[in-house]
């Protein structure tokens, strides 16, 4: 998920901008505003002016952090892969990256 690196509103303020200032400046809206405090992701005008403001970068704001649960398809994938290292298993392949790449375009859609 995409989150926020730090509290915006916080460093913000720490700039010399309160909520007051942003809204009587018309810099953000209310909603805006409740967005950043909840830590809800904002449109990207948002993360612009908020970029403006603390004079920064998007990167300094924003970080991705893999989700802790994995979704169906990557679970069965791993509990395959889990399964082929217990019974030891499954299809080896000892070629080439090119070779590899080459065989798995070459199979059709659905065969394993």
């Amino acid at each position: 998920m995409i989150r926020y690196r730090m509290e915006i509103l916080p460093a913000l303020k720490a700039a010399g901008y309160s909520t007051n200032k942003i809204r009587t400046d018309k810099l953000m809206g209310q909603a805006t505003l409740q967005q950043l405090r909840h830590g809800e992701l904002a449109s990207w005008k948002t993360i612009d002016t908020v970029c403006r403001l603390l004079d920064c970068q998007p990167g300094d704001l924003l970080e991705y952090v893999p989700d802790e649960i994995p979704n169906a398809e990557t679970q069965a994938a791993m509990d395959e892969v889990n399964e082929m290292i217990q019974t030891g298993s499954g299809e080896h392949f000892t070629g080439s990256t090119e070779e590899f790449v080459k065989k798995l375009l070459d199979e059709p859609a659905g065969e394993e």
